[in-house]
């Protein structure tokens, strides 16, 4: 496929499939935006964009570690995922014990304790906390977050685990509670709900992607049983809901942003408060199967990644298009509104040739 990329984001895309078994092009743009830097201007295209994620990156060994960044390749979403990772700025550079951190964009908002190193002491029959280490800048994520899978005892067979955040900190149980001492806490607590105890409910917090087991995603997966493995594999199950896709909790789903919507960063970057817009969120996108318009319009992003210590917001649009027969049948894709000779060209049957009289490469601005 040829692909006419004017604003020069990063792109690819591939074959998806529903639950009926109908195959897709899953056509896929990533932009990257850097913070402006100043209040309340609008976030500009970066000089470099970034890369999209094949397949699920891991703070550490996948499995058994939190998620950093997700694929860029879900089907579809209905709603769009608000996603960030970064580290916690204590005010004014001087340290602290805990600070809010929070996020907001257009009417959205999420905010949350991060709160300095601490570790469990036993005493006695008692089990307490120590003091948190004062921090000027400290990194959180899920993997911070309490939670986690206890392997202090290791001839364990199975070691228990907390399954809303099996890679956290913090959680325990009560046969482990004699190797408990020097254990840490989580970084991040849920705001005025401290964690005094390693065997209560605690909520995981976090800004980035959530465990694809944990239980309020899983639900969408479907059924996976005999029946499905006898006669449906390997498509997918009839209850599969495409809300397995969204990547987040749906405390950070929110519709679709408008271009110009605020956004303001609490604590997430040395400045202490940082504030801009968005940029135009609908991305004009045609993409063409011969000379037949297979789809023309203008998407708004699924997804908006921060990372806020890079400086940088990336938004995702995607597109699903039938395929009819196999995948190679479309031909060429707009991405950004077109020039008018392409318009032209198109209209009069014509090939396109670019500005310096040469057809723009399949793999222009990847």
């Amino acid at each position: 496929m040829e692909v006419f990329n004017r604003p020069g984001f990063v792109h690819q895309f591939t074959m998806g499939m529903d639950v009926a078994g109908r195959e897709f092009l899953v056509f896929v743009v990533k932009g990257t935006f850097a913070f402006p830097g100043a209040e309340g201007r609008v976030a500009e295209r970066s000089p470099v964009q970034a890369e999209l994620v094949m397949a699920d990156r891991h703070t550490g060994a996948p499995g058994y570690s939190a998620t950093l960044w997700e694929s860029d390749f879900a089907f579809r979403k209905g709603r769009c995922d608000v996603v960030l990772q970064g580290a916690a700025y204590a005010p004014g550079g001087q340290k602290a014990q805990r600070v809010r951190v929070g996020i907001r964009v257009g009417g959205w908002h999420k905010a949350f304790d991060v709160v300095g190193h601490r570790e469990w002491r036993v005493v006695g029959p008692r089990i307490l906390a120590t003091d948190p280490y004062p921090f000027v800048r400290q990194p959180f994520g899920y993997d911070t977050a309490f939670g986690g899978t206890v392997r202090l005892d290791p001839d364990d067979p199975k070691p228990p685990a907390y399954l809303p955040n099996p890679h956290g900190r913090g959680f325990a149980h009560f046969r482990n509670q004699p190797r408990l001492s020097g254990q840490p806490l989580p970084n991040t607590e849920e705001t005025d709900v401290p964690v005094t105890s390693p065997y209560e409910a605690y909520r995981p917090m976090a800004f980035g992607p959530v465990w694809r087991g944990r239980a309020d995603r899983l639900k969408w997966a479907g059924t996976y049983d005999q029946r499905w493995q006898d006669e449906v594999f390997p498509f997918l199950p009839a209850d599969f809901d495409d809300r397995y896709y969204q990547q987040v909790g749906p405390d950070q789903q929110i519709d679709p942003p408008v271009g110009g919507a605020d956004v303001v960063l609490l604590n997430l970057t040395p400045a202490g408060r940082e504030a801009f817009r968005l940029p135009r969120t609908a991305l004009p996108l045609r993409i063409f199967r011969g000379w037949q318009t297979a789809f023309d319009g203008a998407p708004m992003p699924d997804t908006l990644l921060f990372d806020t210590e890079a400086r940088t917001l990336s938004l995702v649009w995607r597109v699903q298009v039938p395929i009819r027969r196999v995948i190679t049948e479309f031909t060429e894709a707009w991405i950004g509104a077109p020039r008018p000779g392409m318009t032209r060209a198109r209209a009069a049957g014509k090939v396109y040739m670019g500005p310096a009289g040469f057809r723009m490469p399949a793999d222009a601005g990847t």
